[in-house]
Order: C-alpha cells, then sequence, then structure tokens
C-alpha cells in the first residue's frame, strides 16, 4: 500500500488531518484541546469499513506527532488483518499484495 499521507483541512476550526493513502482514505487526526490543559489534546480514529468485519481504532494523544505515529501502528495491524503486505514496485514504489492460498482443485 502507499505510504499513510496527513492532510490538513483547512476549512476546520481546529487543527485537523485527513490521513490516506493513495486513494484510500484510512482516518483522520484531530486537535481536540488547544491549550495544554490536559496530556490529551489529540484525538485519532482508524475507520476502514472493507469487508465482513469493520476495521476500526482509535484513542488520544498528547501532541499530533503520538497521534500520527498510533496511526501509523494501526495501519501496519491493519495491513496484517486484511492480508496484505509491502512490496517493492517499479521505481522503489512501495505497492500492497494479497497472499492468496492456492487450494487444490483435485
Amino acid at each position: 500500500m502507499a505510504k499513510l499521507a496527513f492532510n490538513l483541512m483547512l476549512e476546520e476550526p481546529r487543527e485537523t488531518y485527513i490521513v490516506t493513502s493513495a486513494a484510500l482514505i484510512v482516518g483522520r487526526i484531530d486537535c481536540i484541546q488547544a491549550e495544554p490543559v490536559t496530556d490529551q489534546q489529540w484525538a485519532w480514529a482508524m475507520h476502514l469499513d472493507i469487508g465482513v468485519a469493520p476495521f476500526r481504532r482509535g484513542g488520544n494523544a498528547g501532541s499530533a506527532d503520538e497521534a500520527a505515529s498510533k496511526m501509523r501502528e494501526a495501519w501496519e495491524d491493519w495491513k496484517v488483518w486484511a492480508g496484505l503486505q509491502d512490496v517493492e514496485g517499479a521505481g522503489g514504489t512501495t505497492t500492497a499484495a494479497v497472499q492468496v492460498p492456492i487450494k487444490s482443485l483435485t
């Protein structure tokens, strides 16, 4: 799969990022507390409703960088859950391949 991209939404009242991998919307990261009143100022959420069982992860973080790190970790978990693995493509690009078990027809 393509690397995660964190796209700043300019029209949101607080700092908000839509997280994508190529054309796939993976989730979002939101600033939920602008001032450092609490340790948990950022929320991250991953929403991938692909397949029979939705894969949802989310939580709070003390910084945007920590939220992005947690999102990347959940993204790696999702790729394993979905049966995908990164492979090197032409020109050094990273793509994902589905490992399909080969069944015997006999």
